[in-house]
């Protein structure tokens, strides 16, 4: 049952893909769909991005393991990125037209800014591809005993055409029916689990107290609270919307689509527990609990609802990344004529799928090759995007060291963290995340002078595209 309805669903994304491929004639086109994404498509396909392995498999393996308190980054820092998201920042964005997050930091702050920000943020699409490819290999070996190397590359492969063909306009289509079966795989698992002993204690430890408040509980709320809108992924939705209101409204409900969506695993999580107590690899709990609960047809339609979640992501991930890669590093630096540009869009799909798979061989958890990854994206591109955004006279030479001093800054508190520090790992990365966003601020401050400011270009596009 489950090879058949596999090999349909297969068929079935692949065929969307080649349909986008007929849509896509030029580089917008390609990334952004020529901004003309309505709300139908919008909506999920935003919801189906952000919704992968590290939200479902992640989430219930760490709440398994760690309990509620592990995961609240991603559904509840997720689901308050998607909405300050909507209120600040899908708008202003949308109206300026461009192609890639890394254009706005270009066209305010200059063009060595706009290289740095994309090598910056470029290691969060490789990684966040990877963390979806480890997914897609679990998925495998547990349902059809493939070695997990095999099975990530099929799914790569999968995953590779239709998005390598299609661009925005493949990923955005299959998102609305990758989301549909996600939605139905949950749910087929969620009804048939036990009720969860100790919830209300387990979500009290969400809530700020003298034993969990710190540097690190600020970090895993404003790291992806508001690091995550900084992303590519999401960024290019924005920009593929067909007007500014259709971004605004779509992420707004998405925020409240995810956080309901993201408590699914949680619960699961919790009542693992009692299922399978003693499992060895937390981040196995969900297929293990559907091959044990359902029968062999909800199987086939969780796995396959599992297995849409991560494509949906990866997809998106790796378009994300070969727009950073390509418009803001490789274009600016070589003469490539606007034919052959889809070409090599291409090619590097095919380059960043072989980067994300040479580190998905070495990842070792779902959830945190997935959260840790973006640490760049808060520390050394939310502040300058921002103050680009809001302020209509920003300062290069700020925008320059505002980035620079919340990479260093980040850089050098883990540092410090590996040769004298005492907490886990995990507290560290979120605690140097905090750091390195204030010292981004105060970088920007330090070094803003009223004869390095300009006119806003970026400021001009947008009234004129009002």
């Amino acid at each position: 049952m489950f090879y058949v309805l596999c090999l349909v669903y297969f068929l079935f994304v692949v065929m969307l893909g080649v349909f986008g491929s007929k849509r896509v004639k030029t580089v917008d086109d390609y990334l952004v769909a020529n901004r003309k994404l309505p709300s139908w498509i919008l909506l999920p396909t935003i919801v189906a991005t952000w919704y992968g392995a590290g939200s479902c498999m992640g989430v219930a393996g760490a709440v398994y393991s760690e309990g509620a308190l592990s995961v609240l980054a991603d559904p509840f820092g997720c689901s308050l990125a998607l909405l300050i998201a909507g209120l600040f920042y899908a708008g202003p964005l949308r109206r300026l037209k461009l192609r890639t997050i890394s254009d706005v930091i270009g066209k305010a702050y200059g063009k060595k800014s706009e290289i740095f920000a994309s090598s910056a943020c470029l290691p969060f699409y490789i990684g966040t591809l990877a963390a979806q490819m480890v997914a897609i290999g679990y998925l495998c070996h547990i349902v059809t005993d493939l070695p997990i190397t095999l099975g990530i590359c099929i799914g790569s492969l999968i995953v590779l055409t239709y998005t390598m063909w299609g661009g925005m306009w493949a990923v955005s289509v299959t998102d609305v029916f990758q989301l549909l079966f996600l939605t139905a795989g949950l749910f087929v698992i969620f009804f048939k689990m036990p009720s969860p002993e100790n919830v209300v204690a387990e979500l009290k430890t969400l809530l700020p107290c003298k034993a969990n408040f710190g540097l690190s509980y600020i970090g895993q709320i404003l790291m992806t609270g508001l690091g995550a809108i900084m992303g590519q992924d999401l960024i290019q939705r924005f920009l593929s919307a067909k007007n500014a209101s259709a971004a605004k409204k779509s992420s707004i409900y998405a925020s409240v689509i995810y956080l309901a969506l993201g408590l699914i695993p949680l619960m699961i999580g919790l009542s693992g527990r009692g299922v399978l107590p003693g499992l060895d690899l937390p981040e196995l709990l969900l297929p293990s609990l559907a091959q044990k609960l359902l029968s062999p047809l909800g199987f086939s339609i969780f796995a396959i609802g599992i297995l849409s979640a991560v494509m949906s992501t990866a997809d998106s991930y790796l378009l994300a990344g070969t727009a950073i890669f390509t418009q803001n590093i490789l274009f600016p630096l070589l003469r490539i004529s606007e034919k052959n540009k889809l070409k090599v869009m291409r090619l590097s799909n095919i380059f960043l799928t072989i980067c994300a798979f040479c580190l998905a061989l070495y990842a070792q958890r779902i959830f945190d090759l997935m959260v840790h990854s973006g640490a760049l994206l808060f520390v050394a591109v939310f502040v300058p995007v921002t103050l680009a955004l809001y302020l209509k006279q920003p300062s290069q030479r700020g925008g320059a060291m505002s980035m620079a001093a919340g990479t260093l800054s980040w850089l050098v508190y883990l540092g410090l963290w590996a040769i004298w520090g005492t907490a886990s790992l995990t507290d560290a990365l979120y605690a140097a995340a905090i750091c390195g966003v204030v010292c981004s601020f105060g970088g920007y401050l330090i070094w803003c002078r009223k004869s390095d400011r300009q006119h806003h270009p970026i400021q001009v596009k947008y009234s004129q595209s009002r």
